[in-house]
């Protein structure tokens, strides 16, 4: 169900209750209660006498449970919760009179303290508040991708000038500071598009975590070189594993103190073929 789902039937049965509606009780044969309008929510088997619950012209049931005199007793309902318990069927879990006083008052306090975190006087000002903060956060992942992808390509300019011959193939190595798997991507599409060697090898790493990006030229594929199968065996050395196709492959690895030693198990692995 959406918000918009559960607002209407919390707004529908607090009507009721502000309707002040006598609930009246009848105990009478499963046949009659039928005739009656009531209604059996339940897959149950009733015995000879039922117990039928009218509310007003609202409501018209067959219960066995506890049930207030007026509606209006029941003071306010509160929905918490709504899940799926069966093909078509939902599961809503509400509270109600001083339960539901005290939801409201604790969501009060929490919105209150989360206002004046953000630094809003009123409370109605709050989303447009938070609204604005996402902004922001999405201008400035923006402008730190741009950065990074700056800096990488600063670094990629030595790092492309440093091709080896291994055998009879070419590979660059390097180690980008401060990049992403997607800084080293793009890197890979301009290697790719200078025709710089026939093999490369990038990682990054920070904290307690390292990538690897290798990428390979459509012709030393066809030669029987693949990158994911070069990415499997230096995948080790950060303490991680990865995949992908024959001529880009990727993995992630939490030890970024590896890639060094992944650099050289590439140019180890490039020899032996």
């Amino acid at each position: 169900m959406t918000d918009e789902d559960l607002q209407k039937v919390e707004d529908l049965v607090n009507k009721q209750i502000f309707n002040e509606i006598d609930v009246k009780t009848v105990v009478t044969d499963p046949k009659t209660g039928k005739k009656m309008g009531a209604i059996a929510l339940f897959s149950e088997k009733y015995g000879d006498k039922v117990r039928v619950v009218s509310i007003g012209d609202f409501s018209v049931e067959f219960c066995g449970g506890t049930h207030v005199a007026n509606t209006r007793d029941i003071g306010l309902f509160k929905i918490v919760s709504e899940s799926g318990v069966g093909a078509g069927v939902r599961r809503i879990e509400a509270v109600t009179s001083k339960e539901a006083f005290r939801l409201l008052n604790n969501q009060s306090n929490e919105l209150k303290q989360i206002s004046r975190s953000l630094k809003v006087t009123q409370l109605k000002d709050v989303p447009t508040r938070v609204s604005q903060l996402q902004d922001d956060i999405k201008t400035l992942e923006t402008k730190q991708s741009s950065l990074e992808a700056k800096l990488a390509g600063k670094q990629a300019e030595d790092v492309f000038n440093a091709k080896q011959t291994v055998g009879q193939y070419t590979i660059i190595t390097g180690i980008i500071k401060e990049a992403g798997v997607q800084q080293l991507r793009q890197l890979a599409d301009t290697w790719r598009a200078k025709k710089l060697s026939d093999v490369l090898v990038l990682g990054t790493g920070s904290g307690q975590k390292a990538n690897l990006i290798v990428a390979v030229t459509d012709d030393q594929v066809k030669n029987g070189i693949k990158a994911g199968d070069l990415i499997k065996s230096i995948a080790g050395n950060i303490k991680g594993g990865g995949g992908g196709r024959p001529n880009m492959a990727q993995a992630g690895g939490k030890d970024p103190a590896g890639l060094d030693s992944a650099m050289k198990a590439a140019v180890t692995w490039l020899g032996n073929k």
